[in-house]
């Protein structure tokens, strides 16, 4: 038993296990206040989707106050993050309607269910690849899913699809976990700057070129795109799609795939059974629920707020907390079990409302595409070390993950 006012979002401790705490929040009301943390905390299911669905009074502007030290953390303030506010400040995560309808509109196509499925057959070439890299690093005694697979996959997946070359995908790593890093105020500042700088350049070079000389790639699409429908975005608000594909597009689904297997693990049979599927969307849709990779986002108060009972005010950062949500009992029975034929509907793993996920079908593509490619050549995969989670307040999953694995 934990108590509810010892969480924080930044504590390391509730970073490692966080579902405890939650179930001790949704005890509590509607919105907690952290005085330490200068935060509102929204952990229940119907209050949780209620805020993610009402842009007009919770404002996308949560992130954007947060990141630029609105909030502080236990302990003191949070560090200068004013580099990184200047990436959120045009990003589609951060605006709020007109703009945000505007600039989602414009950038939508390329991820309707159809265009992500053209993808297919490339993702699982590069997936065939990386589990070839997995099974020779086995057989030496030091795979891990996590460094060999899960972050590789999607990183060479959204590398291809914007038109990037294969061999940045280093590079690409590292300026996600850069993004990410500065967020959670990680990492040596002068490196951390450095590596958004250089990302900045890269994708204001690419996004010159490919106006242009338009490629068959997402970046000439988004570029055109906008062109044609008499709206075009300037430079930096390109950049700013770029900057968000980028860590959306690889961070999401490398964290899904080591909480899947570590659910798995932790679940013994689960992994089994999925065998037998014909269908593996419903375990997809479980993970999300049982152990999302976006644990919450931040908005900011619009004006004095009444959420159930709670009064927020004016200008209070509200972290709403998906992972919590997708916890709470009263919408799902024995909700801190993982069951790959409950097949969820309705869960907050992709978020709700006009900030649902862009990159959801991909994220769930490439979860599939791993699921089915493992089970089909692998006779098994088990844990041969401790595994390492990472340490954030919006994304949950792992940094490595030794396995022992064995070819069909």
């Amino acid at each position: 038993m934990v108590a509810a006012q010892a969480f924080s979002p930044v504590d390391r401790t509730v970073q490692e296990d966080p579902y405890p705490f939650y179930q001790e929040l949704r005890r509590g009301p509607a919105a907690t206040y952290l005085p330490e943390d200068d935060l509102w905390v929204v952990p229940r299911f119907r209050h949780v989707w209620d805020v993610a669905r009402s842009p007009e009074s919770y404002s996308s502007k949560g992130l954007r106050a947060f990141a630029a030290g609105a909030a502080t953390a236990r302990g003191g303030p949070r560090p200068d993050l004013r580099a990184l506010d200047s990436k959120l400040a045009r990003s589609l995560i951060a605006s709020d309607p007109p703009d945000h309808v505007r600039l989602r509109r414009l950038v939508a196509r390329p991820f309707t269910p159809r265009s992500i499925a053209t993808l297919e057959p490339r993702a699982r070439q590069i997936c065939d690849g990386l589990v070839d890299q997995l099974l020779a690093a086995g057989g030496r005694g030091d795979a891990d899913l996590v460094t060999q697979l899960a972050i590789p996959f999607p990183v060479l997946v959204i590398a291809e699809a914007l038109g990037i070359p294969p061999e940045r995908r280093e590079d690409f790593k590292r300026w996600s976990d850069a993004l990410v890093g500065q967020l959670d105020g990680e990492g040596d500042p002068s490196t951390v700057v450095a590596d958004i700088k250089e990302m900045t350049a890269y994708f204001y070079e690419a996004v010159a070129e490919r106006t242009v000389a338009p490629r068959d790639d997402l970046i000439s699409w988004i570029v055109t795109s906008s062109a044609e429908n008499g709206e075009p975005l300037q430079p930096r608000d390109l950049v700013a799609f770029c900057t968000l594909l980028l860590v959306a597009g690889n961070e999401t689904t490398t964290n899904l795939i080591g909480n899947l297997y570590q659910a798995f693990f932790d679940h013994p049979g689960q992994l089994e059974r999925v065998d037998r599927l014909a269908d593996l969307a419903p375990v997809v849709e479980e993970i999300l629920r049982y152990d999302t990779s976006i644990q919450g986002i931040l908005r900011l108060a619009n004006h004095d707020l009444d959420l159930d009972g709670t009064e927020i005010p004016t200008d209070a950062v509200v972290l709403i907390l998906f992972g919590s949500a997708n916890r709470d009992e009263s919408r799902w029975p024995d909700a801190d079990h993982f069951d790959v034929d409950r097949a969820p509907q309705d869960h907050l793993g992709f978020g709700s409302g006009i900030h649902l996920c862009l990159g959801a079908h991909l994220a769930r593509l490439e979860v599939r595409t791993v699921l089915d490619t493992l089970r089909r050549r692998l006779r098994c995969i088990q844990p041969s070390g401790p595994a390492v989670r990472t340490h954030s307040i919006i994304l949950r999953g792992f940094t490595s993950m030794p396995v022992a694995v064995e070819a069909r």
